[in-house]
């Protein structure tokens, strides 16, 4: 046991060691680039909206006005539906399975996803919220539409087949009423 703690001990100080830095080896290394620079080095993004290998400011893209103006897109055709939120899931037994889903939360951007393992189709953002919206825009579903009603409207409009094993679907109005219905076969 104490065989352990002493090698344990060592492996850890020598692990220690190394990861020390010396400030004379910096300074040589320093010195040697400036006489014989590093061959090229790939650019580095920094923090502070500068190039750490250069000193060129790099634009800030965290706030990209077509992200806006993308945002508000997905807005303005949400406002022409009679829901806010839609999100799917149709399981047709295992790993066959199809989700989308269109999210909008109070003061956060839209949120679109498609994951269609039926078809190997994954899509996020606004590809994602184009393809679902394509389906949905002509929907006919209302908070009283019957389960059976439902189901067999969203089927079609999603061109899914009716033999699913699991359907989920929930469906948030703009009047603050939900539709949600719920499945087995």
């Amino acid at each position: 046991m104490k065989r352990l703690v002493i090698t344990g001990a060592s492996v850890i100080a020598l692990a220690l060691a190394g990861c020390g830095t010396n400030a004379t080896d910096d300074k040589t290394k320093e010195n040697s680039n400036a006489v014989n620079p590093p061959a090229e080095q790939p650019l580095e993004p920094a923090t502070d909206g500068t190039n750490q290998n250069t000193d060129e400011a790099v634009p800030d893209t965290t706030t990209d006005s077509s992200t806006d103006s993308t945002t508000g897109d997905m807005q303005a055709e949400m406002d022409k539906l009679s829901f806010k939120e839609i999100e799917l899931d149709v399981s047709y037994g295992k790993d066959k399975e199809y989700e989308a889903e269109i999210e909008q939360d109070q003061n956060e951007p839209i949120k679109a996803k498609v994951e269609d393992e039926l078809n190997e189709i994954y899509l996020k953002g606004q590809e994602a919220f184009d393809d679902v919206y394509s389906k949905v825009e002509n929907l006919d579903v209302t908070k009283d539409s019957s389960q059976q009603e439902a189901i067999d409207r969203i089927l079609k409009a999603f061109n899914l087949q009716a033999d699913y094993e699991k359907f989920e679907v929930e469906i948030k109005f703009n009047d603050g009423s939900k539709l949600e219905v719920e499945d087995r076969k």
